[in-house]
C-alpha cells in the first residue's frame, strides 16, 4: 500500500511540473511545431540492486547476489503535446542466490522477470525526463536444487524513472537513467542504473 501511494504521488507531482517544462531538443522537449509526431526507441543496459531479503530462508545458508544485470527496450510516441506515451519491455534478474542445506547439498535459485508496461513521460528543463508506467511482469523462478524446476507467474507492477539525454546527432542521443522496477511479488523491487541509446527512427 505504501509503494502504491508513492507511485501515485510521483505521477501527481509530474503532472504538476508540466507547466514549468522548457524546450531543449528533439528528444527531451515538446515539438516546436503543431502536428509533429515521431517514434523514439530507448535501448538501455545496466545493473539493478535488489534491497530486500525476501525469498532467502536463513536455514539454507543463502549467499545472495543483490546486483544483477538488467536490459530494457522502450518505444515512445512523441506528439505535439508535452506528454508522451509508449511501452517498455526487457529482461531483469531481481535476485539470485546459492544455498546449502543441512546435509551439505548445494543449489541455486534466481527470480527473473519480463516487464510489459504502459508508460507516460514528460520532459523537464536541461534534458531531464521523467517516466511512470504500470502493467504486468512475467516472473520466472529457476531452481536448481535436487533437480531443476522452472515456474512462471504473472504479477502486476509499475516503474518510475528519471533520465538525462545528451543529443549526439539529429536522430541519436546518449543518456543515463535511474529506474525503479517494482513487481508486487518482489517486495521492494529493484533500483536500476542504466546507460541508454536513444534513436528517433520515425518522424512524420
Amino acid at each position: 500500500m505504501q509503494n502504491n501511494k508513492l507511485f501515485l504521488l510521483f505521477v501527481l507531482l509530474s503532472l504538476g511540473m508540466a507547466s514549468t517544462a522548457q524546450e531543449t531538443d528533439e528528444f527531451t522537449s515538446r515539438p516546436t511545431g503543431r502536428g509533429e509526431y515521431s517514434l523514439v526507441a530507448y535501448a538501455s543496459g545496466g545493473f539493478g540492486y535488489f534491497p530486500s531479503d525476501k525469498g532467502t530462508p536463513a536455514y539454507l545458508q543463502p549467499v545472495k547476489t543483490k546486483w544483477n544485470t538488467v536490459g530494457t527496450l522502450r518505444i515512445m510516441w512523441h506528439t505535439d503535446r508535452l506528454l508522451k506515451a509508449g511501452i517498455e519491455t526487457g529482461y531483469i534478474t531481481f535476485y539470485s542466490y546459492k544455498l546449502r542445506d543441512s546435509a551439505g547439498r548445494t543449489g541455486k535459485i534466481a527470480l527473473n522477470a519480463t516487464p510489459i508496461l504502459l508508460e507516460f513521460s514528460m520532459s523537464l528543463k536541461n534534458r531531464f525526463n521523467i517516466f511512470a508506467g504500470t502493467g504486468l511482469y512475467i516472473l520466472n523462478t529457476k531452481l536448481d536444487y535436487d533437480g531443476k524446476v522452472n515456474s512462471n507467474k504473472l504479477s502486476s507492477g509499475w516503474m518510475l524513472a528519471a533520465s538525462y539525454i545528451y543529443p549526439i546527432g539529429k536522430k541519436v542521443g546518449l543518456g543515463t537513467e535511474v529506474k525503479w522496477l517494482y513487481a508486487t511479488e518482489t517486495s521492494n523491487g529493484s533500483v536500476c542504473g542504466q546507460i541508454q541509446l536513444v534513436w528517433r527512427f520515425l518522424k512524420w
